[in-house]
């Protein structure tokens, strides 16, 4: 029961006086069929693995997708015997912080709960679960990476940053043991765990190098070619027992693979499925071994797997994972790449159903958009922007990307519209062109990123398109009926002077009458993290834009780097201007004080949708309005991954951080990991009391002016509260 309440509480999200909660009812359809989860933010390069993240006894789809390094839980159910995912947005808050590269789990203590493994410097790092169903999901670091007995010394157990190893038990002695490639990427070692030989148990994670050519074949470095039963010298004929130290790697490298190790023809020896970092087909090793370790060298090789169905064809670097998707007991096959940023964005996970058993699995395709096809998804990056193109006084959406990949590694980028066809009260949408005007094959280029606003105040918007050149596009509103209309005035905006518009590219524009005279402004974001601001100084009709500010609001959202890929949204409130400001870093920016202060300093009220950035992802960018025509304003989000999150501001659930500010008290960073500042301004002194969700007083502090930093290490990951002596009360998050 504590543990539904954990998730209940969780789905509540501060930010300054609007409250935004994850809204999944809106729906969506696309070619004719209704989204089941459209709002789950899209996939690229998704890794799968399974994990029991609620202790309900099902096990569920941890998803982490390597264009980003995001990682996604889509709770597992059965309904009406069919299986259905949905995804918890933010269920990843009780994760490790800044995974990389690779996740993974297995249960390698044997106890019923699988543990997590990713990717450390060279290496790959283990987190033991330690969780209960009643405190929920708790992690141990068990060191920071993995070591392993190199015929003497233990060293660091290597992995490439693009290989994903296979974690199996090679023996089937009950440990994990490791398959991963050498250095130099042409043979595969077997690293075995030495938990049993030394203690009889399975709870350990000591290795040994036990083969040095596990398999006994050799990858060529050159192609996606295998040599069986090779003979080199290395090889010595086969699978070799007993690694030496000292291979000569000179003029080796190693760009990457995947391993995948299961039985395919229940001979009871692991056969292999290997991706390579340069194709996009897997291949099938078997193994003609009837030992797991003595004699395991590879028989035959399949270079069209699975050849009994459509073989996996993805661009580049296939990944595959065996796992029961469907809840029949059987294992099934999910192909995505394992590429980041290089390959296919939209149809990238190819399911296979097994059809046989999980000792000799049979696998037939199903579809290669598996999770994808059931949300919105349009490639890398999407930029929303909500507009009532069709002038019936419902707010559409349109969806600007980055690109898309096509065959073969070609890029396009596109505007996806969708009308709403609901009502007033009840918005709904339906995908009417994926190609608005044909955008993809405008050469434009790349990373379009529209903005919509009347400029010639007709009472139809025009539309600005952003351009990964750091120019602009105009469209004028050519409509005559229901159907937008839009017909290219010019390529490169020009400003009052004639001069092209031109900011430091990645152009994102927004159309706002951001100084209140009743014309549309211009503000552009760019790669380097800032605004600039065109005002408006034609007519009514006739827009001439002139350069005002080339740092509006003193903005900044390059905060870890050169770059920060700013994109403004201004909006207007009950009387009030507000700006978010999506950045690189998967953060939107909350700022106020810019009415009567245009070219002054903006005030950032938080740095962050306190929570969601580690949903949002990278290259976020966010668009206001209110659909349903309540008092509450709707926020849709895109990001890297190319689909979207809808939230709904639902004030009344907690205390805004921005009613924390007004007697001058500020609490960050909030989610927090191992400690949280607290910034007294003025003379105050308050006491504080931390709280369980049970009410259970776990600490108590006492604050006064200044800047105080409390440590809590070793603080459950939960959700909390923050009790001040003066009645207010914070909610904290742990993870």
């Amino acid at each position: 029961m504590k543990w539904a309440l954990l998730f209940c509480l969780c789905n509540l999200t501060l930010w300054g006086q609007f409250q935004f909660n994850f809204d999944h009812s809106v729906p969506v359809t696309v070619d004719g069929i209704s989204l089941k989860s459209p709002w789950a933010g899209g996939l690229n390069s998704p890794q799968f693995s399974s994990l029991d993240y609620d202790f309900d006894g099902d096990d569920d789809l941890l998803v982490f997708d390597r264009s980003s390094d995001q990682l996604r839980v889509f709770k597992f159910s059965l309904q009406n015997g069919l299986p259905h995912y949905e995804v918890d947005l933010r269920a990843q808050l009780f994760f490790p912080p800044n995974l990389r590269y690779r996740v993974t789990t297995y249960d390698y203590d044997q106890d019923g709960r699988k543990d997590l493994f990713c990717y450390a410097i060279g290496g790959i790092q283990a987190y033991r679960n330690i969780g209960t169903p009643a405190q929920g999901l708790v992690w141990q670091a068990y060191s920071p990476y993995l070591v392993s007995n190199y015929e003497g010394p233990n060293l660091n157990l290597y992995i490439s940053g693009a290989d994903i190893p296979a974690l199996v038990d090679v023996e089937g002695d009950g440990d994990m043991d490791i398959l991963t490639y050498h250095i130099s990427g042409e043979y595969l070692q077997y690293h075995q765990n030495q938990s049993q030989e030394l203690y009889g148990h399975s709870d350990s994670l000591i290795f040994k190098l036990k083969n040095r050519c596990w398999g006994g074949y050799r990858e060529d470095v050159t192609s996606n070619a295998l040599f069986l039963n090779d003979t080199s010298s290395y090889c010595n004929g086969g699978n070799v027992v007993g690694p030496q130290l000292g291979e000569n790697n000179t003029n080796k490298a190693h760009a990457g693979s995947t391993v995948l190790a299961l039985d395919l023809d229940n001979s009871g020896v692991l056969d292999l499925v290997l991706g390579d970092v340069a194709y996009g087909n897997l291949i099938k090793l078997i193994n003609g071994g009837s030992a797991p370790n003595q004699n395991s060298d590879m028989l035959s090789a399949d270079y069209n797997f699975p050849s009994n169905t459509t073989p996996a064809n993805v661009q580049l670097f296939p990944a595959a994972y065996y796992l029961d998707i469907d809840g029949d007991a059987k294992k099934d096959l999910l192909v995505s790449p394992n590429a980041n940023n290089v390959s296919e964005n939209e149809n990238s996970v190819w399911f296979y159903k097994n059809l046989s058993s999980n000792q000799g699995p049979v696998f037939a395709f199903q579809d290669n958009d598996w999770l994808q096809g059931d949300m919105i998804e349009h490639g890398a990056g999407s930029r929303p922007v909500l507009a009532d193109l069709n002038q019936d006084g419902l707010l559409d959406l349109l969806v600007g990307n980055f690109h898309a990949y096509k065959p073969v590694l070609n890029k396009e980028s596109r505007i996806a519209y969708y009308q709403n066809i609901g009502t007033a009260s009840a918005p709904a949408f339906i995908l009417v062109d994926n190609n608005f005007l044909d955008l993809a094959n405008s050469g434009l280029g790349l990373n379009f990123m529209p903005s919509v606003g009347d400029l010639n105040s007709d009472g139809k918007p025009e539309l600005i398109i952003g351009r990964d050149n750091g120019q602009l596009a105009l469209y004028l509103n050519t409509t005559s009926g229901s159907t937008p209309s839009f017909t290219l005035q010019t390529s490169i905006l020009t400003d009052a002077s004639g001069s092209s518009i031109q900011v430091p590219m990645f152009a994102s524009p927004q159309l706002f009458d951001l100084n209140e005279d009743g014309k549309q402004d211009l503000i552009i974001g760019y790669k380097g993290g800032g605004l600039i601001y065109y005002e408006n100084t034609g007519s009514t009709t006739n827009p001439l834009f002139t350069l005002q500010s080339s740092a509006l609001g003193s903005i900044n959202v390059a905060v870890n780097g050169p770059d920060g890929f700013s994109n403004a949204w201004f909006f207007k409130w009950q009387d009030t201007t507000y700006l978010l400001v999506g950045a690189q870093d998967g953060r939107i920016h909350f700022f106020d004080s810019i009415s009567n202060n245009i070219l002054g300093a903006y005030h950032e009220i938080t740095a962050d949708l306190v929570g969601l950035s580690v949903q949002i992802g990278a290259y976020a960018s966010a668009s206001v309005g209110n659909l349903d025509n309540d008092a509450h304003l709707d926020l849709i989000v895109g990001q890297d991954l190319g689909g979207l999150f809808y939230l709904e501001d639902q004030p009344g659930s907690d205390l805004g951080l921005q009613d924390l500010q007004q007697i001058g008290i500020r609490v960050y960073p909030n989610p927090f990991s191992n400690s949280f500042s607290v910034q007294i301004d003025g003379a105050h002194e308050l006491r504080a009391g931390l709280y369980d969700l049970n009410g259970l007083l776990l600490a108590e502090f006492e604050f006064q002016q200044g800047l105080q930093t409390v440590g809590l290490p070793q603080l459950k990951t939960g959700i909390y509260f923050l009790s001040f002596s003066d009645g207010q009360v914070l909610k904290m998050v742990k993870q």
